[in-house]
């Protein structure tokens, strides 16, 4: 599947992977121009001390849209960046779609939905963002796999409210709570992390790991997904 991607998602992807090893929630993000091409990127770096710059670091707020927005000429006119497209491995928080919004960029992509803390609703919340007209694509069904895969490890091996994160995940993509979980248990990603791999194999393995998966369900329960 890797080759097929665009070049905005092997991105995002890779700077998800590079949080994981380090530590940091697995969110990647870039932004694009009109033609395409990717001219910022960023990632979470919530529990790292040391940024690159123009990025923000341990602290609260140093998610991935935010740190790809730090990266931008904000003095460049609204015009230009009304046409730049910002894609996120996951479904920008308040506070990162927030920052969407008063950055002047008004596309989003998002590869995996977040029921927790997602807030592309907040696009029609009152007058002043509907005249934004921001426009939301997501979630991305295969990416929405890869993501909760290293969403679903990260939580685990932090702890962080795990049984309330992954009830709701489940409700939109069982299979990657599903492989997440399974992963975890077998310490893949962290074994991956140790060998140094690519993301690009990493996602592969993912999505060559979803058919198989579903054949065990199908086999031993009967369910189908």
């Amino acid at each position: 599947m890797w080759q097929t991607l665009s070049e905005p998602w092997k991105e995002c992807f890779n700077q998800a992977w590079l949080s994981y090893c380090n530590n940091s929630f697995p969110i990647g993000a870039v932004i694009v121009d009109e033609s395409g091409n990717i001219i910022s990127k960023g990632r979470n770096t919530v529990y790292e001390t040391e940024a690159v710059p123009n990025e923000i670091c341990n602290n609260k707020i140093a998610h991935a849209e935010v740190n790809a927005i730090l990266k931008i000429n904000n003095l460049e006119t609204n015009a230009m960046r009304k046409e730049y497209e910002l894609y996120s491995t996951m479904e920008p928080c308040p506070l990162c779609f927030g920052a969407i919004v008063m950055s002047g960029i008004r596309n989003i992509h998002y590869a995996a939905r977040d029921k927790v803390v997602g807030a592309t609703n907040l696009k029609d919340g009152n007058a002043y963002l509907q005249g934004k007209n921001m426009k939301v694509l997501g979630p991305y069904k295969e990416l929405e796999i890869v993501q909760f895969v290293l969403k679903t490890d990260f939580v685990l091996r932090r702890g962080h409210a795990v049984d309330r994160l992954l009830q709701t995940w489940e409700q939109d993509c069982p299979i990657g709570i599903a492989i997440g979980r399974k992963w975890y248990e077998s310490n893949k990603l962290v074994q991956a992390k140790q060998e140094k791999k690519d993301i690009s194999i990493i996602l592969d393995e993912i999505i060559s790991e979803v058919e198989v998966f579903k054949k065990e369900v199908e086999e031993t329960s009967g369910c189908k997904f």
